[in-house]
């Protein structure tokens, strides 16, 4: 393959992975993008594995990172690959072995963007140096990039599990003194879940990658307990319920319906139908097929 066909397409996997992580890590919500493709197929194919699908959130999680890393690393391992060996030294001061070509400039290229920087190989051309520090400095971004990614996405998670684990014990709690919500004059309660449904779809926009998180206990999965959230609100709306019932019950559906919304647009590929089929199909999905 001729040289300048080989950094051709090393810059065009360069060029072409660069918006998958710039839409990955700043416009999440866009449709199409690599962790969107990645957790559509890992939760579609660990349903039909009931046990491993609480794996595929922190599975999709993972492969997006490596497929970062391995795109970029391939691309400058063919930018390199036009100049290797002669335009490479040895820590020693002698050229590289010629042969494998590729898999040196692989393992050279993973060495840099991977910041390990044994010095082993070097290059000795200036243009190639450059873009040595270039791949360095992406690798370094990438880096710093999932980490952050990471810790951000953590207490997202840990708010929809709050949500769920919350309607949860209300539910408990009517089971236990045999009385709704809705008519313990605790308006307080239905403000929260208000709150609590508006971070999480918060949350859902700028971390989508939490709805392909699946736990094992269905108290603290969000697309089990929504239901329940629903009948709350239905309840605190009856005419007869007090006004601060009646206020906070209509806040709790409203966000319930901006919820509802942003999980057809997205999520469940549907169209706007009624909130309580949206809220079906999402429960449906988050069970694993036997």
């Amino acid at each position: 393959m001729p040289n300048w066909l080989t950094t051709a397409l090393g810059i065009g996997i360069i060029a072409g992975t660069l918006p998958e992580v710039f839409f990955d890590l700043f416009h999440p919500s866009r449709r199409g993008t690599l962790s969107d493709g990645v957790g559509r197929g890992l939760f579609a194919l660990l349903r039909r594995r009931p046990r491993m699908l609480p794996m595929a959130g922190p599975l999709t999680l993972a492969l997006v990172i490596a497929i970062w890393v391995v795109l970029f690393a391939c691309g400058f391992a063919l930018i390199y690959y036009g100049g290797f060996p002669r335009n490479f030294q040895t820590s020693t001061g002698t050229r590289p072995p010629g042969s494998p070509h590729l898999l040196s400039c692989l393992y050279f290229s993973l060495e840099v963007i991977t910041t390990l920087g044994m010095g082993d190989i070097t290059p000795t051309a200036i243009g190639l140096r450059l873009v040595a520090t270039a791949e360095a400095f992406i690798g370094f971004g990438l880096l710093t990039a999932s980490v952050s990614w990471i810790v951000l996405l953590y207490p997202a998670l840990a708010r929809m599990r709050l949500l769920a684990r919350g309607i949860s014990i209300l539910v408990n709690a009517e089971e236990k003194i045999t009385l709704r919500l809705a008519d313990s004059e605790s308006e307080v309660f239905l403000a929260e879940l208000a709150r609590d449904v508006v971070r999480t779809r918060v949350d859902l926009v700028h971390f989508p990658l939490i709805y392909y998180f699946a736990p094992a206990d269905s108290r603290a999965s969000v697309a089990h307990q929504i239901g329940h959230a629903e009948r709350f609100a239905r309840e605190g709306l009856e005419a007869e319920q007090p006004v601060a019932i009646r206020m906070a019950a209509a806040a709790l559906d409203s966000a319930l319906d901006d919820l509802a919304e942003i999980l057809a647009r997205q999520f469940l590929g549907c169209e706007r139908d009624s909130r309580s089929s949206i809220f079906g199909r999402y429960a449906e999905a988050h069970v694993a097929a036997e």
